[in-house]
């Protein structure tokens, strides 16, 4: 019992390990809370960290039916990588339109309004909650291990929930600072806003492509 992991620890490795979090999906994270804005309405906020606690979930249950391999394989590492340079993509999409002469207000229009995503607007944090899941990430992939490494599915669903859980301090603090600066940002404000969604989402592109490349080496195809 003395290096069993346990749901305490689960959790604690994501109340500690938060920062590395942050660094890994803060462009998906804030870039994604700056842009939606609708601050303080809590409720984007948990779809969101649910969509993607969820996926934890999903990972540590699939990986104790399938074996561990199932969250090292090469195929799925490399779905990963694709997966965050589109994330990374939108983002600089999302900052791209934040610059626009147009302004916050009106890009805001153009996207939730009827002639825009205004019946796609309550789903599009549950969207961006999954893709920020998938987002390849080293302390992700060890707990996901050590979770898969019980052979059982409840078990281990359970213990990525509570690093899940540990994780949100952290994580719901970026998308608050996010939905803040996108609801108060105007004007010249609004646009230097744009220029840090951009470079989070050249960054988030970056890690994708890094990633993609170490798992494309570890494959060997």
């Amino acid at each position: 019992m003395n290096g069993e992991f346990t749901l305490a620890l689960a959790f604690a490795t994501g109340i500690f390990g938060a920062f590395h979090c942050v660094g890994m999906c803060g462009g998906i994270n804030g870039g994604f809370f700056i842009r939606y804005g609708n601050f303080p309405n809590p409720l984007p906020v948990l779809v969101f960290h649910g969509a993607r606690i969820g996926v934890y979930t999903l990972l540590g249950v699939s990986g104790a039916l399938l074996g561990q391999v199932v969250v090292q394989a090469g195929i799925v590492g490399k779905a990963q990588g694709v997966l965050m340079i589109l994330a990374g993509v939108l983002v600089v999409i999302l900052g791209l339109n934040l610059i626009g002469k147009n302004g916050m207000q009106q890009s805001r229009k153009v996207w939730f309004s009827g002639d825009g995503f205004a019946n796609q607007k309550k789903s599009l944090p549950l969207v961006a909650g999954l893709f920020n899941g998938f987002v390849p990430c080293s302390l992700v992939f060890s707990v996901a291990i050590k979770a898969a490494a019980s052979a059982d599915p409840l078990k281990a669903g359970l213990l990525m929930l509570a690093f899940g859980a540990g994780t949100l301090p952290a994580m719901v603090a970026v998308s608050l600072l996010g939905s803040f600066i996108g609801v108060k940002a105007r004007g010249s404000l609004a646009k230097l806003a744009g220029v840090g969604v951009v470079l989070l989402g050249l960054w988030t592109v970056y890690e994708g492509v890094t990633f993609y490349d170490i798992m494309r080496g570890l494959a060997n195809w």
